[in-house]
């Protein structure tokens, strides 16, 4: 049997990452969590040395191995939702989407025509001024992260915005709106379009104008009267760059409903990513203003990272950094 080159390597550089004197190197070299990908994934704590070199030269990813849940076509590639976790603790929770998901992405009309509302009453819907959210794709999480104590996370929302949104001058570049939601899927579904500010039922709009407590959301994040169908309301952060003459690049958004905090939501440009894959933006990963108080006990992020990777040849958006928060 031929086995794939790569596989091969894999294999060779994991044997000598473990045949190694691993105890002498670890005086020197702290151990970390990687997943090993020969024919199969396996969780292996290394040292440091060995990860970056498995990392660069294998399929291998740092942390321990993830569990996958649903993929979706996105461009001529996919996008899958993922989680990592070392026992019960969270290590994160993601999107990767394959290089060729950056090829071949819809631009015209702006939406995929799912969440429309004749407002003028002309019996037609005009996709570029009747139409809202971009291209969406719901993924759900695999069954350990679905079934696992203390994670309040249900599912991912990809939106892919393929000439931005509102506030115009702000937002209005490609951009990918990734939402981590922490509600059923069935509420957020049941946010009607509608004739109210961006094509929302306006009963529904007035659920979204119900903003949570403030302990539970920073004191820099205000309604920007962003309430979308099966979506939500967004809370920007006024004090972000984009907001005081810098460029957006890449943000973060709180996403509320009712009274509640249903969403958390990196928004992050086409041209960052791109960034990311031909090597002008570095991986990196991005602190974001905490509440005071938390309204479910949990474990929560603290950061969100993006990173590529060249030899899985993807691009992953991820929450990382979880802190347990009791509720109150």
């Amino acid at each position: 049997m031929k086995i794939p080159l790569v596989m091969a390597s894999a294999g060779a550089l994991l044997l000598a990452a473990t045949n190694a004197s691993t105890t002498q190197a670890a005086a020197t070299d702290e151990l970390e969590w990687v997943c090993a990908v020969t024919a199969r994934e396996q969780s292996l704590l290394l040292p440091g040395g060995a990860v970056d070199r498995l990392v660069a030269e294998t399929p291998s990813y740092r942390g321990p191995c993830a569990e996958y849940g649903e993929s979706a076509p996105l461009g001529d590639g996919r996008i899958t939702a993922y989680t990592q976790f070392l026992d019960s603790r969270p290590v994160s929770i993601g999107v990767r989407m394959s290089d060729a998901s950056f090829s071949g992405l819809p631009h015209d009309p702006p939406t995929d025509g799912t969440l429309c509302f004749d407002k003028n009453g002309d019996g037609s819907t005009d996709p570029v001024h009747e139409c809202s959210g971009g291209y969406g794709q719901k993924l759900g999480l695999g069954e350990r992260a679905r079934q696992q104590p203390d994670f309040p996370f249900t599912y991912v929302l990809n939106n892919w915005n393929p000439h931005g949104h509102i506030p115009l001058g702000v937002y209005d570049k490609p951009h990918y709106d990734v939402h981590f939601y922490l509600n059923d899927n069935a509420e957020r579904l049941a946010i009607r379009t509608g004739p109210c500010p961006q094509l929302v039922h306006c009963d529904d709009y007035e659920l979204g104008k119900r903003l949570p407590d403030s302990r539970y959301v920073p004191a820099d994040f205000t309604d920007a009267d962003a309430i979308e169908p099966a979506m939500g309301n967004h809370l920007i952060d006024r004090t972000a760059p984009e907001f005081n003459g810098r460029p957006f690049r890449h943000t973060w958004i709180y996403g509320v409903w009712n009274r509640e905090v249903t969403y958390f939501e990196p928004m992050i440009t086409s041209a960052w990513l791109d960034g990311l894959r031909t090597g002008a933006v570095e991986d990196g990963c991005f602190d974001f203003k905490l509440p005071a108080a938390w309204q479910e006990t949990g474990w929560y992020p603290t950061t969100y990272c993006t990173r590529h990777s060249e030899t899985r040849h993807e691009v992953s958006v991820s929450l990382e950094d979880f802190v347990h928060r009791t509720a109150s």
